[in-house]
C-alpha cells in the first residue's frame, strides 16, 4: 500500500461545487512514490458554520513510483466541521488504488 502526507486546495462556491487537488509524497512497496488527484467534490451543507455537513467527490489519481505510473478512478465520503467557518477539521474514506483515507485542517478563505 501507498503511505504518506501532502497538502491539497479546494475551490467551492456557495452551491457545495468544488472542484480541487491533492499532492502527496510517501512510500510504496519500500520505495519513494508520489501522488496526485484531481477532484470533484459536492457539499451537502457548505455555508453551516457550525457542526458536520457530508460531502462527496470523485476524480482520477496518478501513483508515481520506482515501477511506473498508475491511474486510478477515485470515489470520496467525506464529512467536514464547520465548513462554512474559516478554519475546521475534515475527515474521508474511499477508495481508489486502493483503500483511501484521509484526515486534515481546511484553512478557508472568504467566508
Amino acid at each position: 500500500p501507498f503511505v504518506g502526507g501532502g497538502g491539497g486546495a479546494v475551490l467551492r462556491g456557495r452551491t457545495g461545487l468544488g472542484v480541487g487537488g491533492t499532492g502527496v509524497l510517501g512510500v510504496r512497496a519500500g520505495g519513494l512514490a508520489a501522488r496526485g488527484e484531481a477532484l470533484l467534490s459536492f457539499s451537502l451543507d457548505p455555508l453551516r458554520d457550525r457542526g458536520a455537513a457530508p460531502y462527496v467527490a470523485g476524480g482520477v489519481a496518478v501513483l508515481g513510483d520506482r515501477t511506473g505510473a498508475h491511474e486510478y478512478l477515485v470515489a470520496v465520503l467525506g464529512i467536514s466541521l464547520n465548513p462554512g467557518a474559516n478554519r475546521g477539521w475534515f475527515a474521508e474514506a474511499g477508495v481508489g488504488g486502493g483503500v483511501r483515507l484521509s484526515v486534515g485542517v481546511a484553512f478557508r478563505h472568504g467566508h
